[in-house]
């Protein structure tokens, strides 16, 4: 019997919801869940990945600053250009140091 009523129901229901399609009321939610951890190791990954890009740039300016020979130099070094060098190096080994640790977890 509730089959029924919902048959008999049914061509009103669809005109119903033909009439709110029509005039363009019809809303659509989607609710994600369990995505964070997904989220998180995405941001992680691009953050190293930035990081690397950075660190790459420091090492090819530093090459040009050593090979345009600018004053002031130490050893026959500018200066500057091996200050990015070390800089780099800094800044490559904690990459790599976060690298190991993040495998860890």
């Amino acid at each position: 019997m509730d089959l029924g009523a919902i048959l008999a129901d049914m061509p009103y229901d669809l005109r119903d919801i033909m009439r709110i399609v029509k005039a363009g009321q019809v809303r659509i939610e989607f609710e994600h869940r369990g995505l964070e951890p997904m989220l998180r190791t995405h941001e992680q990954l691009v953050d190293r990945l930035v990081f690397a890009l950075i660190l790459a740039s420091l090492i090819i300016g530093s090459s040009l600053v050593v090979l345009s020979r600018i004053p002031p130099k130490f050893h026959d070094i500018p200066v500057i250009g091996l200050a990015g060098f070390v800089a780099a190096a800094v800044l490559g080994f904690g990459l790599l140091v976060a690298i190991m640790v993040g495998k860890r977890k």
